[in-house]
């Protein structure tokens, strides 16, 4: 089975390749402004992706209390919402850059990988319960890059 390879500060982690959509460099970010669209979003950052917009979570923010560092190797990791498949969020991670060959039974809870020991995780892991929430990603998660311009 195929994991992508991250870190969260110097924790060293592994998501299924099959949860994602697609790894993009760090893209500039917009902040989203909070409107009547926008109120149930759990993020104030967002990207425009393919046409669309984006909610961004920095993974380093929301664990550490500080941003990602901004190197060539933090990326976006595009993901479907677990609870609306049709949205897109975006996870903000550092040295996600490799992708790891592995059994999920080689995890117990951790596996050995190129840099010592990493754990497997799954986006209920990663992410806050109001992300996960199957009512709050709704309408806010599917607004259209159009929305997420205005005021730009």
């Amino acid at each position: 089975m195929l994991f992508l390879h991250f870190r969260i500060g110097e924790g060293s982690y592994a998501l299924a390749a099959e949860r994602i959509v697609e790894i993009v460099p760090l893209a500039p970010l917009r902040t989203i402004r909070q409107g009547p669209d926008t109120a149930d979003l759990p993020t104030d950052q967002s990207f425009e992706y393919r046409g669309q917009f984006v909610p961004v979570i920095d993974l380093c923010l929301l664990d550490l209390g500080r941003p990602a560092r901004r190197r060539l190797s933090t990326r976006i990791i595009i993901v479907r919402h677990p609870g609306v498949p049709d949205a897109l969020l975006g996870m903000i991670a550092e040295n996600a850059t490799a992708m790891l060959r592995l059994e999920p039974e080689d995890f117990a809870p951790f596996a050995k990988g190129p840099d010592g020991l990493i754990q497997r995780v799954d986006l209920p892991d990663l992410l806050p319960p109001a992300v996960l929430a199957a009512g709050m990603a709704g309408r806010a998660l599917r607004l259209k890059a159009q929305s997420g311009a205005e005021g730009s």
